[in-house]
């Protein structure tokens, strides 16, 4: 038997990587980066159409610089942008495999079986977990998604433990499992009235309040069941921007008329050297400069839109606070009070009294509640002790009863106003995660199946490895 040299190994990189190496975004006059366009180590500029792969940048590394191996192989973290060298994609997966093992490898087989009933097991327990938890009075946060002609309804509730706001996951599933389309106001009870009273023995009018999109059914089923029903800040501020860009509906479209026209080869080619401070060099192409100048906005026409694009700017930071977890109904009035004084058009969908807004009395009682808690004080802690135990010594034990019952009889008690979210964003979050799960590869999974890992996921605090063994 004949020993041959193994060949040299050449270092295998993902065009990925090879492209994150050398192309960078570019970047406008505002720092800002430009959708689609790279900018190599060498100073071309190629396009990428998010989504796609990376042939158009190989290709040009490829031909311009084909010791590309070699050069990541050699680059410092400085240039590489990271404190470790470049490493071939294989690598990194067979560096993945060893340690799955290493960490793993007691781990014993189990059937495909198995694993779903522990898993039916764990979510069975951590149903129980988030029962036992719930007072008796809760809010509900809701919100529905539609995926293949399947329309879900992801159900979130809302409650404090010790001061603290709690919104676990109680199910993401089917509204209707029959032949029928019915998906109306009713529909709704009842599917909220079998969960509830099914998975976590509660009644339907135990939920005191609603917090959902400012929609028809949501409008309905709060009627439905007599309570408040609190519109998503976020809807509502979205509402008012698309009705904002409606007036402005004739500038918008020759911008857009003009992206689509720059999206060409050849205008583009243009365009990046107008975003780069260069001067604009005139090339002979297919299309007439005249047709691109007739697309072109006016100056009226730029003078709206650079006023509306710094009021955009405005709602734009109005809508990141949105997202803070911390925000609540008295900070969300004032924002809006602050965006319908720069703007009175806004006060059609923000004004405490739109004719969006489900319960404008509830919401302005619950915004003035929250904004008398910082002019409360509390006696001094000595003084006050004192004087009560000298008033108890002087009267008698009926008295002191009567006194402790009149006491209970007045004092003001607003339960779960706190715990009111002003938003119903941790949903549109799930729905996110939802997406992701599901994929373009896991389209087999039953329903059933994606709202029990989705479930585990959001509810990851409330089950443990001795969850696991309590379940088996």
């Amino acid at each position: 038997m004949l020993a041959t040299p193994r060949p040299p190994r050449t270092a295998a990189f993902a065009n990925r990587q090879v492209s994150n190496f050398y192309f960078r975004p570019c970047r406008d006059q505002y720092d800002e980066a430009i959708l689609e366009y790279f900018r190599c180590r060498c100073g071309a500029v190629r396009k990428r159409v998010t989504g796609t792969r990376y042939s158009n940048l190989m290709q040009h590394i490829r031909r311009e610089h084909p010791s590309y191996s070699e050069e990541i192989l050699t680059a410092t973290p400085g240039q590489t942008g990271s404190l470790a060298h470049y490493v071939r994609h294989s690598a990194q997966n067979l560096f993945g495999w060893p340690g799955w093992l290493v960490n793993y490898t007691r781990l014993q087989p189990v059937s495909v079986e198995t694993l779903r009933r522990v898993m039916d097991a764990v979510t069975r327990c951590v149903e129980h977990a988030i029962a036992a938890e719930m007072p008796e009075e809760f809010g509900r946060i809701f919100d529905g998604w539609s995926h293949d002609s399947e329309h879900n309804i992801a159900v979130f509730a809302c409650y404090e433990v010790d001061g603290v706001l709690r919104c676990p996951l109680l199910c993401m599933a089917p509204l209707v499992n029959d032949e029928t389309d019915d998906f109306s106001a009713a529909s709704h009870q009842a599917f909220l009235a079998t969960m509830l009273a099914r998975d976590y023995q509660k009644r339907l009018d135990q939920v005191l309040f609603l917090v959902g999109d400012n929609c028809g059914v949501n409008r309905r089923l709060a009627t439905l069941m007599g309570v408040p029903l609190f519109g998503c800040a976020s809807h509502r501020l979205n509402r008012a921007v698309a009705a904002r860009l409606s007036e402005c509906a004739e500038d918008v479209d020759m911008v857009q008329a003009l992206m689509v026209k720059l999206r060409t080869l050849h205008h583009s080619a243009k365009l990046r050297f107008k975003t780069d401070l260069r001067p604009i060099i005139r090339q002979q192409t297919r299309w007439e400069d005249d047709e691109l100048a007739e697309l072109l906005p006016p100056a009226a026409s730029k003078r709206r839109l650079r006023d509306l694009l710094g009021e955009l700017k405005d709602v734009e930071s109005v809508s990141k606070a949105l997202q803070g977890a911390d925000a609540n109904l008295l900070d969300v009035r004032v924002w809006f009070d602050g965006l319908i004084a720069a703007k009175p058009s806004y006060a059609r969908y923000l004004a405490p009294r739109a004719d969006i807004v489900y319960c404008p009395d509830f919401e302005a009682g619950c915004v003035k509640k929250a904004a008398l808690e910082r002019f409360l004080a509390a006696p001094p802690a000595g003084e006050g002790e004192q004087e009560e135990k000298d008033e108890e010594a002087s009267i008698s034990f009926m008295e002191r009863l009567q006194k402790c019952r009149r006491l209970e009889e007045h004092q003001p008690c607003y339960e779960l106003l706190a715990s009111i979210p002003p938003t119903s964003n941790v949903v549109e979050r799930f729905f996110s995660i939802a997406r992701a799960t599901f994929g373009l590869q896991r389209h087999a999974l039953q329903p059933y199946t994606l709202e029990m890992l989705l479930f585990l996921r959001q509810n990851a605090d409330y089950w443990d490895a001795r969850t696991v063994e309590s379940a088996e």
